[in-house]
């Protein structure tokens, strides 16, 4: 803590990084060695690749390096438009042949991107023109769309973003590309600078070593506001944290045990604590910025007392001890939680004192990311507490909470199916009040049969010198555009 308050008494004094010369920026990235490699992988995607069409914070699909696209034969099929005069890092111009070429890698492969379950074909029907064909509607395809990454399929460094990879290791390294077809970037060079920890990383930033921070822990986000010459960014991942509930469990199939353990959660407490207040309490799985969602007029609430009444009427109540005065829980259930950060073991333990006041004895059972999934996938959990991706177009709440979803090897086995129809019917809405009505039932459904009790959204902070300029402050997310930052010198002329 004193080392904290030290760096940052000396960051108010922005270190001398000399004038002139290339403008090179420094990513600090602070991560375990086990995810360090996907790590790096996330971040050079978005220097150097780009996909079809983008994804906005919203939900909503926008062009990319398609300039436009359209549904027919019956939604059938799709056709991609490519945007003109787009160069590879090899100065190859972008055509439709090579899209189809990386499409059907993708299709072919065993590990295949959700999203492209239903295509039947892909084919070029000019230079810049690709027609996508499925065996039935599927907009999923669109956000499946938004995460594929065209890249050369024989030079894996070779794409169409706006800097080209010059070295992977020991460190990343990216020069920008003249003719990327967005405008020349400001920044010359990127490199990508790894840490054991983020608050490592953390320190890096104000001693100068690093520029920038893909992310900031929880625990020095309080650090960061104090620096002068030291920006941060903080949005709403769109992540959520559940405490998954396994209906085949002889009790906790039972929907009023499953609203009564909803009730003697405290949400709030477990963002003000659990997350250090950054974070946002949640309703149900939907990405709460989706252009379709709105909040339900009735919130969940925590209701000890209520809980409490529900367990009695069930038959579960507590029972005299042989200790005078003592009472042994209504029933004990375990929960698993992911080790891979500590915010997790804190939620858990709040989690396990705020039911041990309505008499549920919850048994904590650590595991990393790896075994976790493991347990997840074969059902052999009672509760799990880990984190869920929304998506933002609501791909992955499909795949999360379908029965029927073909990729249950990463996602968790619960038996829970009272959802499969309304998620069927928000993958085949065509309109968009289809879509208002199927994600208002959708949530309506969750929040009532409560396959999960659905805990909060998690913040992610960046931190940025303030010797760069990185646009507009309002955007989600600066680090998805980093071409366009700027030094701030340049930014005043």
């Amino acid at each position: 803590m004193l080392l904290l308050l030290s760096l940052v008494a000396t960051a108010c004094r922005a270190p001398d990084r000399g004038g002139g010369g290339p403008v090179e920026l420094r990513i600090g990235l602070g991560t375990a060695v086990s995810n360090r490699e996907a790590a790096l992988e996330g971040i050079g995607a978005l220097l150097f690749s780009e996909s079809l069409l983008v994804r906005q914070t919203d939900g909503r699909t926008v062009a990319g390096l398609a300039a436009s696209w359209k549904w027919e034969d019956g939604d059938r099929t799709l056709r991609l438009e490519l945007k003109p005069g787009v160069r590879l890092h090899d100065h190859s111009e972008l055509t439709s042949d090579l899209v189809v070429e990386v499409l059907q890698s993708n299709i072919d492969a065993d590990d295949q991107q959700p999203g492209f379950e239903y295509v039947t074909g892909v084919r070029a029907a000019s230079a810049h023109t690709v027609l996508i064909s499925l065996s039935k509607p599927d907009f999923f395809l669109l956000p499946a769309l938004t995460g594929l990454r065209i890249v050369s399929p024989s030079a894996p460094d070779v794409a169409t973003g706006p800097f080209k990879i010059v070295s992977r290791s020991p460190v990343f390294e990216a020069v920008r590309f003249d003719q990327y077809h967005g405008g020349t970037p400001a920044i010359e060079r990127v490199r990508v600078l790894t840490y054991e920890s983020q608050r490592a990383a953390w320190a890096a930033l104000l001693r100068g070593e690093v520029d920038a921070l893909q992310e900031v822990s929880r625990d020095t986000v309080e650090f960061a506001s104090r620096a002068t010459n030291v920006r941060t960014y903080s949005s709403m991942q769109s992540f959520y944290i559940p405490l998954v509930l396994n209906h085949r469990h002889p009790l906790l199939k039972n929907v009023e045990l499953r609203r009564a353990l909803n009730e003697a959660i405290d949400r709030e407490a477990i963002v003000t604590s659990g997350m250090r207040g950054h974070g946002q309490v949640a309703q149900d799985p939907i990405w709460p910025l989706h252009w379709a969602y709105k909040l339900p007029t009735t919130p969940q609430h925590h209701d000890r007392g209520s809980a409490e009444r529900r367990m009695d009427a069930l038959g579960l109540r507590p029972t005299a001890g042989s200790t005078p005065g003592a009472t042994t829980p209504r029933f004990s259930i375990r929960c698993l939680f992911l080790t891979d950060e500590p915010m997790y073991e804190r939620i858990a333990l709040i989690i396990q004192r705020q039911l041990f006041e309505v008499g549920v004895n919850l048994v904590l059972e650590p595991a990393d990311l790896r075994e976790l999934r493991k347990r997840a996938s074969a059902g052999d959990f009672d509760t799990l507490l880990a984190r869920a991706n929304a998506g933002r177009s609501l791909d992955f709440t499909y795949r999360f909470w379908h029965s029927g979803d073909s990729r249950k090897s990463v996602m968790w086995n619960t038996g829970y199916t009272g959802a499969d129809e309304l998620l069927d019917q928000l993958r085949t809405s065509t309109t968009d009040d289809q879509a208002r009505t199927a994600i208002a039932e959708l949530g309506r459904r969750f929040r009532d049969q409560m396959p999960a009790i659905f805990l909060a959204w998690p913040q992610v902070t960046r931190a940025i010198d303030s010797r760069f300029v990185v646009g507009d402050a309002n955007e989600h997310d600066p680090f998805a555009k980093i071409w366009e930052w700027r030094p701030a010198e340049a930014a005043v002329r």
